[in-house]
């Protein structure tokens, strides 16, 4: 270069002479910065170590994690690796260590200084909290990149088109699935450059609009091929491209492509919207992982999946594939994991299933299968998780079950199955998860409880369900030598007999424990210190017989208690407040023993107290640890007034009073309202005042009932228009005056309203006709959602309140009269539908909107002053079981449409100013006199018959039915002497003058009996119709 320059110019040769001097420090310079260390041992390039250690400094806590990056040789740093022949970096790995730091990384940015690593084939930036920023341009011009790792690096936008240009990559890996990034690409045209390309991530990515994407990606040397939860749709053009993997009618239906070489032994889409499986006949013969999980595949499984023979993991769950299991399945004798649950496959699991033996993962839960259990099960020796639960699988449970000594997870709940369990079970002595509720099985469970506890090196066994089965006898005391076991369910079976300490003596790891619903009596003594400490503990439905436990204090742990209907008496002791506060315990249930005394002062997430005999009021000021959901107080003997603390709970869902002896006015809650009650019970207590104004502001409120109290004055308008979502409303039994408001009928979603045994007044309301919840029939499926504290949603089905995380169940009712009595609804409560007016002041006529009511079940306005007519058409009301209008001044004839009320069970029409004759048909023919007493101008069965109807019977309805009996009679002589005669003188036929007399002597006889029979059948018909006008 100087000697280029010096040629070019001898002017101001002393200037060239400077520039020269700089020009060459400067490349002096350059060379020592290009140049290793190699006085200092380093075979490490400046240049390259100084982008290093900037690429350093802008990750997060580099100092920590990338520690060794000191001195001069970068070649030995942690992560870098150099070429022993340039001793240029070529690999750089940066990757954020979770295995040493649990909590996700604080932001980073990619250091410009990477361009200068030009070099590189290796890049891992994985990991890293590059706060959701573009992926840099830089990375395009490193076109030595072999491996390129961006995965959960929360890179962001639109997947560059450049990365093509990396022609050399082996490896990509694009997968963002950790971080709430947005990577995405319509177009995946780049892959088709990338020709050497072995393994490619993009899992998460959002590929919804990449249409062609089958098409896109160069399959050369693929082996490895992960695109998960992409958003992919089927392909555009897979159909005409593609040859299907199996041409049957029973494949499955849809587009999972496969346009691939021999090499691909991984492929991942799960978590797709691909309908359909598209597979090149033998393009897969080495693929050993497939998953198409949570798709929407369906139809059934390919026959020619079977030809996969070195296939070791395949999922096909969460589609709605349909079909049986093809025998040829039980080609993949390489298979490991095999996944099906959560489709609609139908038929017996076959028994080649059997063949299957390097199963160690086998689940085929949530299908349809039914039959038999195959006994080929028993060949998969090296299984290990068999889920079989949430199926129709019938029989007893194989006995060569035992064989699967490898087994540590069977679950075969809620399934059909029967006879009792088999003695080999207990063999399994790696079993730590066993399932078998929800079935039939009988029998005992204490030999198998027996044969764990003999376990050479000890029961592994953790999880043990039994409940929903048919188990008899009592529990063997060596359940409690399962030295492991932490959750033990034994629910809802018919076990008998003792339970002790025993029982429980070596269960340290013992977290829940379930026996309720069964006859066990439990015997523990006062000082009973248990070995565990539970987070739940239910008991309901057995015998302890005691007064409250002292053992439970130990529990410190506790969130769950059920002591439901276990005989318990006495006071609760003075602890036990401070223990629900201290604990946060969630669910408390000691509803129905014979506890009495003061009730604790502490209230959890879910308490019932119910049906026991606590009396004295209600404290002041309840102590809670988190939010109040539901709270149970029915029952007992508590008096005083209900306390302005409720007002505070404004997370409360359910509240119940009932049957108490509460007093005074409900509180005003003038600041703070129960906002959140879906279910309020405060009837049969001696509560007063005008109706409640607090419950205005409580607009999700379903189930209202204040019967049973003092209550006076108007229903407010108000009402109408507070309760959108109110279901069950009633006021029965106290002083409501007035009118019942029109806005009444804004409340759509009501199925049940009981006013009855008020002082109302004014006439019913047309309105009533918008009930649309009662225009059409109810079912059992309703659902209402409401919250849980942990913001996990709540479910209201049924009536039945199941929260998520909190485990507990309650199942509200209401009290209907009908039919003559008076039942209290629960399980069916979300189907009935009733109007109750009864026992007012209510006059008027009934409004013919009321049978626009078509899904109504009940319907009593009994002893009001109704007046008017039955409407007519009131036989649109199909589904009416009980009408009662008695005790009123209806008018009029019963309608004829009665008789179409086909599942009218109970039907009150006394003491009115009915008249007429009753209706038959249908079901009025059931009904005995007592319907239609007191109506002086009803007649006709079951009532004496109308005077009309016994004129009928004489003289002249005799006289007519003598005449035209005479009159038949002679038709019957003619009739007869006419064939008489002519078989008589048939011999005469032949002459030809004989013939045409007689034939003329029978013509004018034929026309005189014409002529009077006509004459006599006119004159009855006449006399019938006077007779029908008369009456």
């Amino acid at each position: 270069m100087a000697i280029s320059c010096g040629c070019k110019s001898n002017f101001n040769s002393s200037m060239h002479a400077t520039f020269f001097l700089i020009i060459l420090l400067l490349s002096t310079r350059a060379c020592c910065d290009d140049h290793p260390h190699a006085s200092k041992g380093s075979n490490c390039l400046e240049s390259e170590r100084r982008a290093l250690l900037a690429i350093k400094s802008d990750l997060y806590n580099s100092d920590h994690w990338l520690s060794s990056w000191t001195g001069y040789d970068c070649c030995n740093w942690s992560g870098v690796a150099c070429d022993n022949t340039t001793s240029h970096v070529i690999m750089v790995d940066v990757h954020y260590p979770f295995d040493q730091y649990v909590s996700y990384p604080d932001k980073s940015k990619v250091n410009p200084s990477l361009f200068k690593l030009k070099h590189l084939k290796y890049l891992d930036l994985s990991s890293n909290n590059f706060d959701s920023t573009h992926m840099p341009s830089m990375l395009f011009s490193l076109v030595h990149l072999e491996h390129l790792n961006l995965s959960y690096a929360n890179f962001d936008g639109l997947i560059p088109q450049q990365l093509g240009n990396l022609s050399n990559l082996r490896c990509l890996d694009l997968s963002t699935c950790d971080w709430p990034s947005s990577l995405w690409s319509n177009d995946l045209s780049w892959l088709s450059h990338l020709t050497s390309l072995e393994y490619l991530d993009m899992s998460c990515a959002n590929l919804s609009l990449a249409n062609s994407w089958v098409h896109q990606i160069n399959y050369n040397s693929l082996e490895y091929l992960s695109l998960s939860n992409c958003w992919l749709q089927d392909a555009a053009g897979a159909d005409t491209s593609m040859i299907e993997l199996n041409s049957s009618s029973d494949q499955i239906k849809g587009n999972i492509f496969v346009n691939a070489t021999r090499k691909l032994k991984h492929l991942d889409l799960a978590g797709n919207f691909l309908t359909k499986i598209l597979l090149i006949m033998g393009s897969l013969i080495h693929l050993e992982y497939l998953d198409l999980s949570w798709n929407h595949v369906s139809g059934g499984i390919p026959l020619n999946m079977g030809n996969l023979i070195y296939l070791e993991y395949l999922d096909l769950s969460d589609n709605s594939i349909t079909g049986g299991i093809p025998l040829s399945m039980g080609n993949l004798i390489r298979l490991e994991y095999l996944y099906l649950y959560d489709n609609n496959i139908i038929g017996e699991i076959p028994s080649s299933i059997g063949n299957l033996t390097s199963l160690t993962h086998l689940d085929v839960s949530s299908n349809k299968f039914y039959g038999c259990i195959p006994s080929a099960l028993g060949n998969l020796v090296n299984l290990e998780e068999l889920h079989l639960f949430d199926n129709n699988i019938s029989c007893q449970i194989p006995e060569n079950i035992g064989r699967l000594h490898n087994l540590s997870d069977f679950d075969a709940s809620m399934n059909n199955l029967t006879g009792q369990i088999p003695l080999s079970l207990g063999d399994l002595c790696n079993l730590e998860y066993l399932d078998l509720s929800e079935n039939n099985i009988g029998g005992e469970i204490t030999n198998l409880l027996d044969d764990f506890s003999k376990c050479s090196q000890g029961s592994k066994l953790q999880y043990f369900v039994m409940s929903d089965n048919m188990f008899t006898r009592s529990i063997s005391s060596s359940l409690g030598q399962l030295t492991q076991l932490e959750f033990l369910n034994i629910s809802f079976n018919s076990l008998q007999g003792n339970m002790t300490d025993a029982h429980f003596s070596q269960l340290a790891n013992l977290t829940s424990l379930d026996i309720s619903y069964n006859s066990l009596n439990l015997i523990l003594s006062d000082d009973w210190l248990p070995p565990f400490h539970a987070n739940l503990i239910d008991m309901s439905y057995c015998h302890l017989g005691t007064r409250f436990p002292s053992w439970i204090q130990t529990q410190t742990t506790l969130r769950h208690l059920s002591l439901s209907r276990v005989e318990l008496y006495g006071n609760i002791p003075s602890w036990f407040s401070d223990f629900i506060f201290n604990n946060s315990v969630i669910y408390l249930d000691l509803s129905s023993n014979n506890l009495n005394g003061q009730i604790p002062s502490s209230l959890s997430v879910f308490m019932d107290l119910s049906n026991n005999f606590f009396e004295g009021t209600i404290p002041l000021n309840y102590r809670y640890s988190g939010e109040v959901h539901i709270l149970l107080l029915s029952n007992n003997h508590i008096n005083g007034c209900l306390p302005a603390f409720f007002c505070k709970l404004t997370m409360l869902r359910v509240l119940h009073l009932s049957n108490n002896y509460l007093s005074g006015e409900v509180p005003n809650c003038n600041d703070l309202y129960p906002i959140s009650l879906n279910s309020l019970h405060i009837n049969n207590n001696k509560l007063s005042g005008p109706f409640p104004s607090a419950l205005r502001h409580c607009d999700e409120l379903v189930t209202l009932d204040l019967g049973g109290n003092k209550f006076f004055g108007e229903i407010p308008n108000w009402v109408g228009r507070s309760f959108p979502s109110l279901k069950f409303l009633r006021l029965s039994s106290n002083s409501f005056d007035h009118v019942i408001p029109a806005s009444i009928g804004s409340l759509t979603s009501l199925q049940v309203l009981d006013l009855s045994f008020n002082n109302l007044i004014g006439s019913i309301p047309s309105s009533i006709s918008n009930f649309s919840s009662m225009v059409v029939k109810q079912n059992y499926t309703d659902l209402l959602y409401v919250r849980s504290y942990h913001q996990a949603p709540c479910a209201f089905v049924n009536q039945l309140y199941r929260c998520a995380g909190v485990v507990n169940s309650f199942k509200d009712n209401i009290i209907i009269n009908a039919k003559g009595s008076t039942n209290d609804y629960t399980n069916a409560l979300s189907a009935v539908a009733s109007i109750d007016l009864s026992n007012n002041n209510l006059f008027g006529e009934i409004p013919k909107e009321i049978t626009k009511l078509h899904g109504l079940y009940f319907l009593n306005l009994s002893n009001n002053h109704l007046t008017g007519r039955i409407p007519e058409n009131i036989g649109v009301m199909k589904e009416l079981e009980s009408l009662d209008l008695s005790m009123n001044n209806l008018m009029g004839g019963i309608p004829f449409s009665l008789s179409d009320l086909y599942f009218l069970g109970s039907l009150n029409l006394s003491y009115n100013n009915l008249s007429g004759k009753i209706p038959t048909g249908g079901q009025l023919s059931t009904f005995n006199d007592s319907t239609y007493v007191g109506n002086k101008g009803l007649c006709g069965a079951p009532l004496p018959e109308c005077p009309n109807d016994e004129a009928n019977h004489s003289p002249y309805q005799a006289e007519d039915d003598d005449k035209l009996e005479r009159v038949l009679d002679y038709a019957i002589i003619v009739i007869g002497f006419i064939v008489g005669f002519w078989t008589y003188l048939g011999v005469i036929f032949i002459k030809k003058t004989a013939r045409i007399t007689l034939f003329r002597m029978v013509d004018n006889m034929y026309d005189w009996m014409y002529v009077h029979l006509s004459l006599k059948f006119t004159k009855l018909k006449l006399k019938w119709q006077e007779k029908s006008l008369s009456t």
